[in-house]
């Protein structure tokens, strides 16, 4: 996920470079040209957000971390974007399951 971070900061760099020849209409390398920089952001957040929780869960898998830690069970990953422009991370405690969400958990067991 390291080396994804650098990839995509590589890729940030040539994106920057990227021009469309001709006009919007009827040309999805236009609309392509103008996704690219969210298509980053939101690949450097996974990114990010994979290094964070070191653990195994669901399609999650990491290597160097196999097992659950039910200590990142508990949480979110949030990212947000700094007052720099670079993208900030904090872990929220995830909120407490109403009755109903808790009895509905149950019943699937």
């Amino acid at each position: 996920m390291a080396a994804a971070l650098d990839g995509i900061s590589a890729l940030r760099a040539r994106a920057d470079q990227v021009h469309v020849a001709g006009n919007r209409e009827y040309n999805p390398g236009w609309h392509l040209a103008l996704d690219l920089p969210n298509l980053l952001t939101v690949s450097e957040a996974v990114a990010r957000a994979g290094l964070e929780r070191r653990e195994s869960r669901g399609a999650h898998f990491r290597l160097d971390y196999p097992d659950k830690d039910e200590a990142f069970g508990k949480v979110n990953i949030i990212i947000r974007k700094g007052a720099d422009g670079s993208m900030g991370i904090r872990q929220d405690p995830v909120p407490e399951l109403s009755r109903e969400q808790a009895q509905i958990i149950e019943d699937m067991k």
